[in-house]
């Protein structure tokens, strides 16, 4: 699907800047507001836009331990049971379908790594041809770069940086809607959690001040746009610390590399980019090379 210049920024600007409210949003795109309500509302129809989501960091509910797995079903007849599955834990942040190796890609969080081994110990036991699990000391989601050149911060998917802390009941209601929408309004969360709209911007300013809400992200099929997702896993020999930093940096600055994972174990490297092209991919591979 072709978008018009216009609907591009707006698209990118969203992404980047999802709970800005419409009138500020117009501005910066330099759209009308009915313009602005009207592209939003497209998206959802058209299905370019999936969800605007929060992204939190999950170190302050005791979540320290973060992977990242790729499984391979014996059967993909059972993907459905087997993500409906994956869906229903508390483990499991997002999950992705794969076409080659594996079949799927999931996001996981744990409190500590006997909770993983028990986690992956039942889970594994359905029907699993093959996987591999990556506990990554790096990893981190970039700017959309190939819609908008302007430099945006770059969101870590791990951290650490923060204690397990208790949380008021409002709090976790106003986090559990934010996380199934993060455009939701002030007024629609207020009803929802029975407090006022300016109690709900007071907590949510908050827990983004505090770290707990890293920000958030607009969940964007790509696909309807004419772009492929793919992951290039590397094992590198003697990942030096300078190689290390070449690689961050590089895929911090490529214009398609989406996310970027290291390891201290093999794999011990992934990068995702978006592409058209098979020659698109084929250029990344050979910058990386």
């Amino acid at each position: 699907m072709e978008l018009k210049e216009k609907e591009l920024k707006l698209l990118a600007y969203l992404y980047h800047h999802n709970r800005e409210p419409i009138t500020k949003i117009a501005k910066e795109t330099h759209m009308t507001r009915i313009q602005v309500e009207y592209a939003i509302n497209k998206f959802f129809k058209e299905g370019i836009i999936e969800k605007f989501f929060t992204m939190f960091d999950y170190s302050a509910f005791g979540y320290n331990v973060y992977a990242l797995a790729f499984i391979k079903l014996e059967r993909f007849s059972s993907m459905e049971k087997f993500t409906k599955k994956l869906e229903s834990s508390k483990h499991c942040i997002s999950w992705g379908e794969c076409f080659g190796k594996y079949d799927l890609l999931t996001n996981l969080i744990f409190k500590s790594e006997e909770e993983m081994s028990n986690f992956l110990s039942e889970t594994i036991n359905e029907p699993i041809a093959d996987y591999v699990i990556i506990k990554p000391y790096l990893a981190e989601y970039h700017p959309l770069k190939i819609f908008h050149e302007k430099k945006q911060p770059i969101f870590p998917l791990l951290s650490t940086s923060l204690k397990e802390r208790k949380f008021s009941e409002s709090e976790l209601k106003i986090m559990k809607i934010l996380q199934h929408d993060g455009r939701a309004k002030l007024t629609d969360i207020a009803k929802k959690v029975n407090i006022s709209a300016e109690m709900v911007l007071h907590k949510i300013k908050k827990l983004k001040k505090e770290g707990v809400i890293l920000g958030m992200r607009t969940g964007i099929r790509m696909k309807k746009l004419g772009y492929n997702y793919s992951i290039i896993i590397l094992n590198i020999k003697n990942f030096s610390k300078e190689l290390k930093q070449k690689i961050t940096e590089h895929a911090r600055k490529e214009k398609r590399a989406n996310a970027l994972v290291l390891s201290l174990f093999n794999p011990n490297c992934t990068i995702q980019f978006f592409h058209k092209t098979e020659d698109e991919l084929k250029e990344e591979i050979k910058k990386l090379k």
